[in-house]
């Protein structure tokens, strides 16, 4: 046979198995959703709904054209869907238990495009993926977000890390938990925090499900209980970690508990895990609180919570304008505010004018408010913070004072200031020639420091830091030790 033939019967076989493949439609079921959809290289059109099913409950019929799909997000469905074989289209038309099935279908006369929302009914698989490694051809068609847990439970299965829960399990991670009380008040807590009235230890509940969480409800002894604890629908972790601030003890039990001679203090929590196919897992979760009664305080701590900063001068001259920015830094409170007010107060720490009142935001690091304070008159003006809690009680901030001076007052100052930081001088270069290193014995170098007649005070910060103070100016230095 010629060439021109035998080329020419190439190109015809070619075009004829070509267009047979083309023309050539294929059907495709989709169970989880009650759904059949026809492909035929130019469309897909829905064949059939199943009376009953997740597709026919929200309206999707027969004839309609399949545009698009948004959710579940596969990488190998994100091109037009009539280029999809039968087990790619299958698959990018299946939802997972915890990404439904959304998708857009085109007009149909006069109606609109819609788009629908098709959720399995299904039970889960107890396991996600009960075998491991999958086949590549089945890790393609997973979705992005199934892509990523298999990514980490292989990573689990290579490393022989155990499989999945195969039951609810509950439990509480506590840390040290610790109060100081002196004087028959509460002063300083370790693991946890304190409002005006209550006591919340700082603790984890660390969870685990088989399939899917629903909800943890706790019950205990304070208020705004019980809580019931929820995570976002389409979480299909195993495990998860609650951190929790639950008010536990009241003021008044801690201190009659020292008084009473106790050293410790107990609280039970009745905890209800509700895992999805699981029955319900009852537990009761003992939370501790250790006291240290009458001691002095840990080295270093203080109990007053300085947490107010003045970002405006500290000094002003009688009838000069004084408005003044301060920052309540709210990072490290626990428990968190429900409102700051900026506030006035005496030198005993009572309140005598109240500025400005505002909410916390949820996770706010930080609140900022201006208050502008009379000057006519020579005087020290303390600020401070009045912290609200969920409960009603609240506390204070340290005080930030602001010095109102005459113009005398203050030339004064500044030379009390030279002199003091001259003093100051003069007490470092002795320290530096009497014990050659202030960081080699911290609590000896704050001995010394408190025999000097300048010195007012002297503190060793769990020697990572020394500082002192002069007496007069009160000029003060820190040394930083810089241990590890």
């Amino acid at each position: 046979m010629p060439a021109v033939s035998l080329l020419l019967s190439a190109a015809t076989s070619l075009f004829t198995t070509t267009w047979l493949l083309a023309a050539a439609p294929f059907t495709v079921t989709v169970e989880p959703v009650g759904l059949s959809v026809q492909s035929n290289g130019d469309e897909v059109v829905v064949t059939r709904v199943v009376p009953g099913s997740p597709a026919a409950l929200e309206g999707m019929k027969s004839r309609m054209r399949i545009e698009r799909i948004h959710n579940p997000i596969r990488l190998f469905s994100q091109g037009p869907l009539m280029k999809l074989d039968a087990e790619d289209l299958q698959a990018a038309l299946t939802p997972t238990w915890g990404e439904p099935l959304v998708l857009t279908v085109g007009p149909q006369g006069k109606r609109q495009g819609q788009t629908f929302t098709l959720r399995r009914t299904d039970p889960a698989p107890r396991d996600e993926f009960p075998v491991l490694p999958l086949p590549d051809a089945q890790v393609r068609r997973l979705t992005v977000n199934q892509q990523s847990r298999y990514s980490v439970r292989l990573s689990q299965f290579m490393s022989g890390q155990p499989a999945p829960p195969r039951e609810p399990s509950l439990e509480l991670q506590q840390e040290d938990t610790t109060v100081w009380v002196t004087g028959g008040q509460l002063r300083v807590m370790d693991g946890g925090g304190f409002t005006g009235q209550w006591v919340h230890p700082r603790f984890v509940l660390k969870s685990a499900c088989p399939l899917v969480l629903e909800k943890l409800e706790v019950s205990g002894p304070g208020p705004g209980l019980p809580r019931t604890l929820r995570l976002e629908p389409t979480s299909r972790r195993p495990t998860h970690e609650f951190r929790v601030d639950l008010p536990l003890w009241s003021h008044q039990d801690v201190t009659k508990a020292c008084a009473a001679g106790r050293s410790e203090l107990t609280a039970s929590l009745a905890a209800t895990l509700s895992c999805a196919q699981d029955p319900i897992l009852k537990k009761t979760l003992p939370v501790k609180l250790a006291l240290t009664c009458e001691q002095p305080l840990p080295p270093g701590r203080s109990d007053a919570l300085e947490l107010l900063v003045n970002r405006s001068d500290r000094s002003y001259l009688v009838g000069a304008k004084a408005v003044l920015t301060l920052d309540v830094l709210l990072s490290t409170l626990f428990p968190p505010a429900a409102s700051v007010a900026m506030v006035q107060v005496d030198t005993q720490g009572r309140v005598i004018r109240r500025f400005t009142n505002k909410p916390v935001p949820a996770d706010a690091r930080a609140v900022s408010a201006e208050v502008t304070i009379d000057t006519q008159m020579a005087r020290t003006v303390r600020l401070a913070a009045e912290l609200k809690f969920a409960d009603g009680s609240t506390r204070l901030t340290a005080a930030e004072e602001v010095t109102i001076r005459t113009p005398e007052q203050l030339a004064q100052y500044r030379q009390d200031q030279q002199k003091g930081y001259v003093g100051l001088m003069e007490i470092s270069d002795r320290l530096r020639k009497e014990l050659k290193s202030a960081c080699a014995d911290p609590d000896g170098t704050v001995a010394w420091l408190q025999q000097q007649p300048e010195v007012a005070s002297a503190a060793n910060h769990e020697g990572h830091s020394i500082s002192y103070m002069m007496k007069d100016s009160g000029e003060s230095l820190s040394i930083m030790c810089h241990r590890r």
